[in-house]
């Protein structure tokens, strides 16, 4: 291959590195170190991009690989100053391959941190909403307690109104309306729950997903750059 050419699959390299890189860098602001959803969202990015770098720095190989023959082939003196150079390149090019092994090593690690810090942050959430709830319930358990019978009569006919005609109760007196408002305030507090225990658990799904789709995308490009390194 002529030297143009040998060139040209070295700029292409130079040029996909660099792109990873800004891709990447851009992606750090604003810094919320703290905060398990920008680590997956930089990670994401990481992953998603390392494809990038792989490409450029396997062609930043192969130009090496390249030069080096070309110069075995084309000058008188093969162990002259030109080759110590062309080595020096290519032990670069090898420490970066080893730079990104490590670098996607440590991220896929990473995640187990993340999703740790994750499940902490769901479940307080979801224990935040269960005692505000709850909270909110018993103040209505304890206003029907405590309200007069004209206003069980107002929201008895409120609640009767919500319900098929099949499930209507008009023959009931004052204490057991009053008796079948606590049960409905009960049984909406149950659904609430399960809601909130199904939508805590989508929660933590999606995140362990998340987290393992970018742990195995990690491993599986830092294998990439070390075989790169070791080539």
């Amino acid at each position: 291959m002529p030297l143009s050419g040998i060139r040209l699959i070295r700029r292409i390299g130079r040029v996909l590195v660099v792109v990873y890189v800004f891709a990447v860098a851009f992606n750090f602001l604003p810094l919320n170190l703290g905060s398990p959803d920008w680590g997956l969202g930089i990670s994401n990015t990481i992953v998603s991009s390392a494809s990038l770098a792989l490409v450029g720095v396997a062609l930043l190989r192969v130009s090496g690989y390249l030069q080096l023959h070309v110069h075995s082939q084309e000058t008188s003196n093969p162990k002259g100053p030109r080759l110590i150079a062309l080595k020096k390149s290519e032990l670069g090019i090898r420490r970066l391959a080893l730079a990104g092994t490590i670098s996607l090593f440590l991220l896929a690690g990473w995640q187990a941190i993340l999703f740790a810090k994750g499940m902490e942050l769901i479940t307080a959430k979801g224990a935040a909403t269960s005692s505000q709830a709850l909270e909110q319930i018993k103040a209505v358990e304890s206003r029907i307690k405590s309200a007069p019978d004209a206003v069980i009569e107002a929201e008895w006919t409120k609640l009767q109104a919500s319900l098929p005609p099949a499930f209507f109760k008009a023959e009931l007196d004052a204490s057991a309306r009053r008796k079948e408002l606590l049960s409905s305030v009960g049984a909406r507090s149950a659904q609430f729950r399960v809601d909130l225990n199904r939508q805590t658990s989508a929660a933590a799904w999606n995140l362990g997903r998340n987290a393992l789709r970018i742990c195995l995308m990690a491993i599986a490009y830092a294998w990439g750059f070390y075989g790169l390194h070791k080539l």
